[in-house]
């Protein structure tokens, strides 16, 4: 849960994933199949040729530079930018302010994202079917939303997991007043496997 686009961060994964797999597959294909090797070694030649008289065909004037070379690093440079971007997007969507509500003849409400997580937190830590459980907030469409990451242990079912974080969550609305939005995750993984059994009466 970050501010960037999902359907943006999938096509840019794929994009990048089959670009290395082409050129992997490519320098994998000369390395090793002797035709492929032995056409390549044929058409390099004239691919540097038609390569370097493509860029010699527009200098710049006065100079010994070419246009497309100067295209081409500027090209570069914008993707650059754009992946830094990208990069430093991430994780942008945590926010420190969990209520906020517009001032009023009576004041504002206030509250930071650390308390309400920590509530959650602490109301969680008392489960012996949990084997660990995190809380952090996002904001998504401006609305501030828990986060809820639990690990269940083996032979705990899931809803079981998911009643205790929604009762959990239940008590914070009582407490603050003020609706809580959440979304929760239940997991099992190495921990859960590696874990001792407990069966919830």
């Amino acid at each position: 849960m970050n501010n960037t686009n999902r359907a943006l961060n999938r096509v840019v994964i794929v994009l990048v994933g089959v670009l290395l797999l082409a050129v992997g597959g490519a320098a994998i294909a000369v390395g090793s199949i002797p035709t492929v090797s032995g056409a390549w070694k044929d058409l390099a030649p004239g691919v540097r040729a038609n390569l370097s008289s493509f860029f010699a065909s527009a200098p710049l004037a006065g100079t010994t530079i070419d246009w497309w070379w100067i295209a081409v690093l500027a090209a570069l440079a914008v993707i650059v930018i754009l992946l830094l971007a990208f990069i430093f997007r991430q994780g942008h969507g945590h926010t420190g302010r969990f209520v906020d509500d517009a001032p009023t003849s009576e004041g504002s409400t206030i509250v930071d994202s650390k308390v309400a997580e920590q509530l959650v937190q602490d109301a969680l830590d008392g489960h012996p079917e949990l084997v660990s459980s995190h809380v952090s907030t996002y904001r998504v469409r401006r609305t501030p939303v828990l986060k809820v990451s639990a690990t269940a242990r083996r032979g705990v079912s899931p809803k079981d997991i998911v009643d205790t974080v929604e009762t959990a969550l239940d008590s914070l609305e009582t407490l603050l007043g003020h609706p809580v939005l959440a979304s929760v995750q239940v997991s099992g993984g190495f921990r859960a496997r590696i874990s001792s059994t407990t069966r919830l009466q």
